[in-house]
């Protein structure tokens, strides 16, 4: 996954997930512009990657970090000594991702915001970053209603 984070990106470290946009035009975060083609067998948002080993170190980090508030200092050092550590700038929107400890949990929410990404949400500014927030909390409340009230409750109404 680093590799593939270097050459699409070109960030030379790990990630929990990468997005593959297939569509190119954009109209809007949420609106693509029509395909080219009229097949609907074919139509196709695009890929994703997800780093399971990836994410399940990180929930073991954000968890001890989260926890530590009294050793706080002692984290900091492991945590910059960890070349896999990329910070929250790398960790998606919305930062409560930082606090889902259970990897099958964290990769639910990682999958919302994989399929923001192919549906031309981005979080590369300020103004991004607070649109795509709102909609990716908007469908987890969306997805917790359908699917099950429990399904990482993580967003509170």
């Amino acid at each position: 996954m680093q590799q593939t984070n270097l050459e699409t990106r070109g960030i030379d470290r790990p990630t929990d997930i990468l997005s593959f946009q297939f569509q190119d035009v954009v109209n809007e975060p949420g609106d693509l512009a029509e395909p080219d083609f009229d097949i609907p067998e074919y139509y196709n948002l695009g890929d994703m990657m997800i780093d399971v080993p990836y994410v399940i170190r990180r929930c073991v980090e954000d968890k001890e970090f989260n926890e530590s508030v009294g050793e706080i200092d002692e984290v900091e050092i492991e945590i910059e000594e960890d070349d896999d550590y990329v910070g929250d700038d790398d960790r998606g929107a919305s930062g409560v991702m930082s606090t889902v400890y259970d990897p099958e949990e964290r990769i639910k929410l990682l999958l919302v915001h994989g399929m923001l990404h192919l549906v031309g949400y981005d979080h590369i500014d300020d103004d991004e970053y607070d649109i795509m927030v709102t909609r990716e909390e908007t469908v987890i409340k969306e997805l917790q209603k359908r699917l099950n009230a429990d399904w990482c409750d993580i967003i509170e109404e």
